[in-house]
């Protein structure tokens, strides 16, 4: 029996063709239009992403964010009844697979009663899988089964610390960065947020086609790096011209910073929103291949905008 809100319909999936296909070329007709899905990897097939349906796959759907984000079992961070109820009643529920082994998750929902906006609230990959794309493919399912129902755009916020959260939204993806939030959530109890106070950045997708981009050139004045000895931040001194780009870099790998040296993950946490939140009407361009961000004067555009 097909689920509420036609969740049957395998969007996402595309069939590699034996001996024809390169991964990229399956990518691109994924993402129906040229897409920088980057190093995929050959376990991960296309056809593996898929909606999920029903209550065992919901718990499994649950036990994998519990697993991906070190939730105590009690308190996983979407309840199996949470995720179950959203895929019988229209929300986007995508998994991704690995032969018949669920290793990748992502769930959204609609923002507003006729709202052209998905807001994606979770996605997650197994630490055994991340790397190969998985993330990605999972966004690029994730637009297919939105621009099926007619949305414009997906929004969501995330860590800025995270590197490779940052390389994926906005360049490989084109999201823009819409704003940011301090302490946007309460804290999170779990093994990678648990005692940092839960900062994002809020972005926005614009389904359309072109709007991956490559990494930004660092060109500008660094008003955050990381102390080359202790790496911890360093503030960039003196006052910056205000019509020049800021750099504000990041952490190499903040969530095992957390693990090992909270003291110092803290000092990045608060060296970041230092910078967003004295940036004024500057915005996010762009991030830079070894990890700064882009804060542009007000006038340049951002990712999939235009230019005021």
């Amino acid at each position: 029996m097909a689920a509420a809100g036609g969740l049957r319909p395998q969007l996402g999936q595309v069939r590699a063709r034996p001996g024809k296909d390169s991964v990229s070329a399956i990518c691109a007709r994924t993402a129906r239009g040229p897409a920088r899905c980057g190093r995929l990897g050959a376990m991960i097939p296309a056809e593996s992403i898929r909606p999920l349906n029903g209550a065992p796959e919901a718990a499994e759907a649950a036990a994998v964010l519990t697993e991906v984000f070190a939730a105590p079992p009690e308190s996983p961070p979407i309840p199996a009844d949470v995720i179950g109820a959203l895929a019988d009643w229209g929300g986007c529920v995508l998994g991704g697979f690995a032969g018949d082994r669920l290793v990748a998750v992502s769930v959204a929902v609609a923002c507003a009663p006729r709202s052209d906006t998905l807001a994606s609230l979770i996605a997650g990959v197994l630490p055994g899988f991340a790397g190969r794309g998985l993330g990605g493919r999972l966004k690029l399912a994730q637009r297919d089964w939105a621009l099926a129902r007619g949305a414009a755009r997906i929004v969501w916020t995330y860590d800025p610390l995270v590197r490779r959260n940052a390389h994926v939204n906005l360049n490989r993806l084109g999201a823009g960065v819409t704003g940011f939030a301090r302490e946007h959530y309460p804290p999170i109890p779990d093994g990678i947020n648990a005692g940092d106070p839960a900062d994002r950045l809020h972005v926005s997708w614009e389904l359309r086609p072109g709007t991956s981009r490559a990494p930004a050139e660092p060109e500008g004045v660094v008003v955050l790096s990381a102390d080359p000895v202790t790496g911890l931040p360093v503030r960039g001194a003196g006052d910056v011209p205000g019509g020049v780009p800021w750099l504000a870099g990041t952490p190499a790998d903040i969530e095992t910073l957390r693990r090992t040296d909270p003291a110092a993950a803290l000092a990045w946490r608060l060296a970041i929103r230092e910078v967003f939140e004295s940036a004024g009407d500057r915005r996010v361009t762009g991030f830079t291949r070894d990890g700064s961000y882009v804060l542009a004067p007000a006038g340049e555009a951002a990712p999939g905008q235009e230019g005021a």
